[in-house]
C-alpha cells in the first residue's frame, strides 16, 4: 500500500487515465458514465475507488494515472473525511495540476442542509494548488458539463494538448 505516482510507469499513446475517488459509489458511476459517453479525440481508462490507497495486487496491471479526482459529497462528513485522509497517499508532484476536487450538493436551495461548508472544500483545494468545481450531480446537464470540464482537464494532463502543461491547470481553469 504505498503511495501513488505519477511518473512511476509510462504515458499511454492518444490515451489518458483518471482516477476517480468517493466514497459515495452512485456519484462515481453518474461521473465515469458521462465521460464515457462524451464524443472525444483519444481514449479514456477511468478507474474509482473508494478511497486511496489502492491495493498493491493491481499495481502491475493499473495503468499510470494522469489525473485524480476526489468527489466530495457536501452532504456526508465522511466523504470528506476519506478525501482528507486519501490525499495522503498521493506524491507530491499529483499536485502540479493533476488533482481536482469536485464539490456535489449544495445548490440552490440545499445550502442549508450542507454538513460540510463551501469554504472547507475550497480552502482543501487552495491548500493543495487544486483545481475546484462545483457540481449538481442530481441534474443530468450538470452530471454532462462536468464530465467535459474533467476531460478538457484529463486532455491537458496527460499531456494531448500542445503548448499546455498541467502546471498551468490553475490559471486555465476558473472554478465553478
Amino acid at each position: 500500500m504505498a503511495t501513488l505516482r505519477p511518473y512511476d510507469k509510462m504515458p499511454m499513446v492518444n490515451a489518458a487515465a483518471i482516477l476517480l475517488v468517493g466514497s459515495e459509489e452512485s456519484h462515481l458511476e453518474l461521473m465515469a458514465g458521462a465521460m464515457l459517453k462524451e464524443p472525444k479525440t483519444f481514449e479514456v481508462k477511468i478507474h474509482t475507488a473508494p478511497a486511496l490507497p489502492l491495493p498493491y495486487e493491481r499495481d502491475p496491471v493499473r495503468p499510470r494515472f494522469d489525473m485524480v479526482v476526489f468527489i466530495i459529497n457536501r452532504h456526508s462528513q465522511r466523504s470528506l473525511a476519506r478525501a482528507l485522509s486519501s490525499i495522503t497517499h498521493l506524491d507530491a508532484h499529483y499536485f502540479h495540476g493533476r488533482v481536482c476536487f469536485v464539490a456535489t450538493k449544495g445548490g440552490q436551495g440545499q445550502m442549508q442542509h450542507c454538513v460540510v461548508d463551501t469554504s472547507t472544500v475550497r480552502d482543501l483545494a487552495d491548500s493543495h494548488l487544486s483545481v475546484l468545481v462545483h457540481s449538481e450531480l442530481d441534474h443530468a446537464e450538470d452530471v454532462v458539463y462536468t464530465a467535459r470540464r474533467l476531460l478538457n482537464m484529463l486532455k491537458v494532463c496527460a499531456g494531448l494538448v500542445p503548448g499546455f502543461s498541467s502546471l498551468y491547470m490553475g490559471t486555465i481553469a476558473k472554478r465553478f
